[in-house]
């Protein structure tokens, strides 16, 4: 068996862990047993929902069957509302719990706009707005901040990270496409975002994204994951589309160039340029593939020569490689590892040994194992289907 419908993939995953996980009693999701991601013994953080539910949505435009579970889906986040401040914790609560991240709130924005554009039920775009303009009070205004500016990580913490700054400007994007009179409120607040990621983040050097930095401090992470280059990508890309700017063009072309680049800081460099792979986990990985794929599609026909082929192909490659060596065909679901020697014993004995040479030894991450076995969840299955989807936008059909 081999991949070759990258979105019947990404159904297949959905309709897997919606039945193993959905609990119809309960109106959300509930682990058969506590895995990644749970809080407590078997349920799930906010930001492991959203990207579920958000798998959910994207698989919904294009499969209609899977539409009536977009109803109960947006109806999880009910149980994590904080309704006074009008933001999401990260566990269900009963309302005035304040563990509130702005960035899985911008994710949740994501689902719930997504939501409106494929069913056109009016709720999900109230849902959205409201959390929207939550996340917009989310800007750093501290006075006596080092780092002037950027989004806060938490409610109560002013880490300026790249994540909240770029998904709070790729929300923002997202709804002035349904909302004419406010739209330029949401892109400016956008434009201010993605101005201050590239001002204060974006290593001049390789053109990643550095992580963030303390707004007391001036110290910064200089860690470049996926995401943050996806995330940025999308929001930069999306501006050029709206705005026409060449410099949202220019942003967006040293990103996308830069994602695809074996020789940065997020691929595996231990191996020859041909056997380097993106080493994050497939819940960052599905956003970098977003990014590229929402590049494509803004930048088109305008991006320099040669890059939309090689984004296509690196794409395509680590589709492949994610479904060979990350998939359960027992289940159908997959671990979030999308490092090819932390996989299932029997496929790095199978495969890796043959294709990477043994190059490294076998074991599974702890986010996927459970004692000495590979354990799935949540996340796990909402990430696996979205790099599905995503990556359809840009090898709509595999061939290998």
């Amino acid at each position: 068996m081999s991949l070759s419908n990258p979105n019947l993939e990404g159904y297949n995953v959905v309709r897997n862990f919606w039945l193993l996980y959905y609990n119809r009693n309960k109106g959300t999701f509930v682990a058969p047993k506590k895995c990644s991601g749970c809080y407590n013994e078997d349920r799930f953080v906010v930001w492991a929902v959203a990207v579920a539910v958000q798998a959910v949505v994207d698989g919904a435009r294009i499969y209609p069957e899977l539409r009536p579970l977009i109803a109960p889906g947006i109806d999880i986040f009910k149980k994590y509302k904080n309704p006074h401040l009008r933001g999401y914790s990260a566990a269900e609560n009963g309302g005035n719990d304040k563990d509130i991240y702005y960035d899985d709130d911008a994710q949740v924005a994501s689902a719930m706009l997504t939501a409106y554009e494929v069913t056109g039920e009016k709720r999900y775009l109230d849902l959205g707005r409201e959390l929207v303009r939550f996340l917009m009070g989310g800007w750093n205004t501290n006075p006596n901040a080092k780092t002037k500016g950027g989004m806060c990580w938490h409610i109560t913490n002013h880490y300026l990270n790249a994540c909240t700054t770029a998904e709070t400007a790729k929300a923002c994007l997202q709804i002035s496409r349904f909302i004419p009179n406010e739209a330029k409120i949401y892109i400016d607040f956008a434009a201010k975002c993605i101005d201050w990621q590239i001002r204060v983040l974006q290593d001049p050097s390789d053109k990643l994204i550095k992580d963030g930095v303390q707004d007391t401090s001036t110290d910064f992470n200089d860690t470049k994951w996926t995401y943050n280059v996806g995330t940025t990508l999308s929001a930069a890309a999306h501006l050029y589309h709206i705005t026409k700017d060449p410099k949202w063009k220019q942003i967006a072309d040293d990103l996308a160039a830069a994602g695809i680049n074996r020789g940065v800081f997020f691929y595996d460099r231990d191996y020859d340029d041909a056997h380097r792979y993106w080493r994050d986990a497939s819940y960052f990985v599905q956003l970098l593939i977003e990014g590229l794929a929402d590049y494509l599609l803004y930048v088109g026909n305008e991006a320099p020569e040669g890059l939309p082929e090689k984004i296509q192909e690196e794409v395509r490659r680590h589709l492949v490689m994610f479904y060979e060596y990350m998939r359960d065909p027992r289940d159908g679901l997959y671990i979030q590892s999308f490092e090819p020697h932390r996989t299932y014993k029997e496929v790095y004995d199978s495969k890796y040994v043959k294709e990477f040479g043994g190059h490294k030894g076998w074991g599974l991450k702890d986010e996927d194992k459970s004692g000495d076995e590979p354990m799935k969840c949540l996340m796990g299955g909402g990430a696996a289907a979205r790099v599905f989807f995503q990556g359809a936008r840009v090898v709509p059909e595999v061939k290998y």
